[in-house]
Parts: C-alpha cells; structure tokens; sequence
C-alpha cells in the first residue's frame, strides 16, 4: 500500500509525512511546471500542465498499475490529520488508520474504501455504509479492479461522478464513518485548486451532475454555493448494487 498525492501550488505541504511516520511510502505528482523547483520527496512528474484535476488522478491509477501497485491511497495535499472515534473519545490515531481498513478492504469485493470529515465522523451512529454516501478528499482504492476513469467534464466534482461510475460499473463503495480526516474547508486553502473554487467553477459541475443524474439528483444553495444532492443509495437500488 502506497499514498498518492495529487499536488500543485503547495511546496509546502506536509500530508506526505502522516503516512511516512507510519511507514506508508508517499508519492507527489507534480505538473512540469513545478517539477524541477518542488522541493517535496518522491516526485512523479505527470507530463503535462493545467490539465486538471481528473487528468492527474486518471495518471495515479495509470501509474500506480504499471507499478505493480494494487492498493492506493489517494489523497488531498491539504489533509492535516486522521483519527477514528472510539467511545465517543477523539483518537487521533494518524495514517495508520489505513492498516486496518486495508485489512478490512482485503475481505471485501468493493473498490472504494473511504472516511468521514472529522467534523461529522464524531456523532455517526454506524461504524460504516455501502453505497450510501460519497466518499472524497482521502480514499483507498483497489486498482486493479477499476477500469474506468474519472471525468473532465465534471472537474472539481470528478471524485463524486467516479463514485458513482464504480457503483454502475464496478461493486461500490464502503464509507468508515468514524474513521476520518481534517483538511481547511473547500477553496479556503491557498494553492491547490483554490481559484478554481473562486471562479465558482465547482458550481458549472454542480449542474453538469445534476442532468447527468437527475433522476436521483437535485440542485441546492449550500453556505451560498450552488451544489448538486444526489441520492447515492437511489442510485446504487437502481443499479441492483448492495446498500447497507
């Protein structure tokens, strides 16, 4: 098991070093414009620029199954900390949270395996669902069963469109919901996708899935950004796919 971790505009990031002190070896996929100056270990240079977010995550999954890798963490260059709530106590466990749900993922037919936000993993009253939620941000994936890909056209909503592709054309997905990550909130941070955000780019793709889905999808005015809901369940009974 390795951690993949998409970066751009963020020489300084340190979620790399959440999974060194446990001992998962962490990847960068850097854009050729930043490769030479990035100043982070074990960079893998993408091929090319502004491409976008589903372009490097596609050449993590391409990467990563011509390396040999099967399992891969993906995740955000913006993640500070993980932990699991136990008891209703915090626990900050860090990375080594994904030993165990990799032990677990190992059992299971699903290619998805994800966390909550640590701001709503504290009052989840399931351990877990299947095919119920979308997962993002920090997620285990088993490579070698995909074999589709995440889409441009839904670029800052990719990750929720692919979860949606591996519930039609794969087995699912599995969200640990006491499990979790801490990141800023979306397009607050500096660097990475951050003007994106700005130019309210995720709300084109907002209503991109809302036509793609719409019989399971409906549009919302969230904190004063226009966001797509989708019934991830629905969608996953439509598709004669586990729900738990």
């Amino acid at each position: 098991m390795i951690a993949c971790i998409p970066t751009k505009n963020r020489p300084n990031t340190k979620t790399y070093q959440l999974f060194e002190s446990v001992g998962i070896k962490a990847f960068h996929f850097v854009e050729p414009q930043e490769f030479d100056k990035s100043p982070l270990p074990n960079k893998i240079n993408i091929q090319q620029n502004n491409q976008g977010i589903a372009y490097v995550r596609n050449f993590i999954i391409e990467w990563a199954k011509s390396n040999g890798e099967q399992w891969v963490i993906m995740c955000d260059d913006d993640v500070n900390q993980f932990g699991v709530y136990k008891n209703g106590v915090d626990n900050k466990a860090g990375a080594g949270i994904w030993f165990d749900i990799k032990q677990k993922a190992e059992k299971l037919p699903f290619e998805i395996f994800g966390i909550n936000y640590r701001q709503h993993a504290w009052h989840e009253k399931k351990a877990y669902s299947i095919n119920k939620s979308f997962v993002e941000v920090c997620v285990l994936l088993n490579v070698d069963k995909i074999n589709w890909s995440y889409r441009k056209e839904f670029n800052l909503k990719e990750d929720r469109d692919f979860v949606l592709q591996t519930i039609s054309k794969g087995n699912g997905i599995v969200k640990f919901h006491k499990h979790y990550y801490n990141c800023p909130a979306v397009g607050t941070n500096s660097g990475g996708l951050q003007t994106e955000y700005q130019a309210k780019r995720d709300e084109d793709s907002a209503y991109k899935m809302y036509y793609e889905y719409a019989q399971h999808a409906k549009i919302q005015n969230k904190d004063g950004r226009v966001d797509v809901k989708i019934d991830v369940a629905a969608y996953a009974i439509q598709n004669k796919r586990i729900v738990k």
